[in-house]
């Protein structure tokens, strides 16, 4: 599947003065669809990432976000990971996080997601670890 790069089209970002890179791989791993980020996902990259899952999640039984190569996760990347489990369990299908960084882990946990929790369990074993 192919590369998105959407660094250049966010007008909002532009405005403020943010400078966010954001490169999006879709692939298949087994029988998961794994959506991988590279760069920050903020206010700026939300709807990239968020148009990339919910094209990646049709027809999938399970949908991974991977986070390991995110240098910067804002609120805003959770608001994206909350809202993406409900739909995953309205739409009858398996979401996990790979969460990557300390970084991204120290925000899950503070968000009360602590590592353990079942929104980090069923990726593929070929993407475990950091």
């Amino acid at each position: 599947m192919p590369a998105v790069d959407a660094g250049d089209r966010w007008q909002v970002g532009r405005r403020l003065g943010l400078s966010s890179h954001l490169r999006l791989d879709t692939e298949r791993v087994r029988d998961a669809v794994v959506v991988s980020v590279r760069g920050d996902v903020d206010l700026t990259t939300f709807d990239a990432v968020q148009s990339a899952l919910d094209a990646a999640g049709a027809g999938a039984t399970v949908l991974v976000l991977d986070l390991r190569a995110v240098g910067f996760m804002d609120t805003s990347g959770l608001r994206l990971v909350i809202s993406q489990q409900r739909r995953a369990e309205a739409g009858g299908y398996r979401f996990a996080v790979v969460p990557g960084s300390a970084k991204i882990q120290r925000l899950f946990e503070i968000a009360g997601f602590p590592d353990g929790h079942p929104l980090f369990a069923g990726a593929p074993a070929e993407l475990a670890g950091g």
